[in-house]
């Protein structure tokens, strides 16, 4: 099941907290999400609503880069479950999953080409 969908915002450091304020009064929203990336250099929160949520990604642009090219994060209750329905479907999975500070992650190109990351949280980080 698809939990939350996120497009991203990619930022500097010190834009972070504006950013998060900015999008929380836009949507009417709440910061949902919060934690340090230390392995990527980088720190990440996200605001949701009921209509757009949104993932920030800040740190220097030099560590942001290699997070640019995907455009759509969607968090799912299971990873693999999707895996199976995109590789049917002509997806393409870019990396194994991975490990992150609040669960699971791998990316995956769309038939289309877009550039998706799925995530699953563990039950401990919501």
């Amino acid at each position: 099941m698809i939990l939350e969908t996120f497009i991203r915002v990619f930022v500097d450091a010190d834009a972070l907290d504006p950013t998060v304020a900015f999008y929380t009064e836009l949507l009417s929203g709440r910061e949902t999400l919060r934690f340090a990336y230390p392995e990527a250099g980088l720190e990440l929160a996200a605001v949701s609503s009921a209509k757009l949520s949104v993932l920030i990604v800040a740190g220097p642009p030099e560590r942001r880069a290699p997070f640019e090219a995907t455009r759509l994060t969607i968090q799912v209750d299971r990873l693999e479950s999707y895996a199976d329905v995109l590789n049917a479907a002509g997806g393409q999975q870019l990396e194994p999953v991975r490990r992150t500070p609040v669960g699971r992650k791998t990316r995956f190109r769309h038939a289309d080409g877009m550039i998706v990351e799925y995530v699953d949280h563990d039950a401990a980080n919501g």
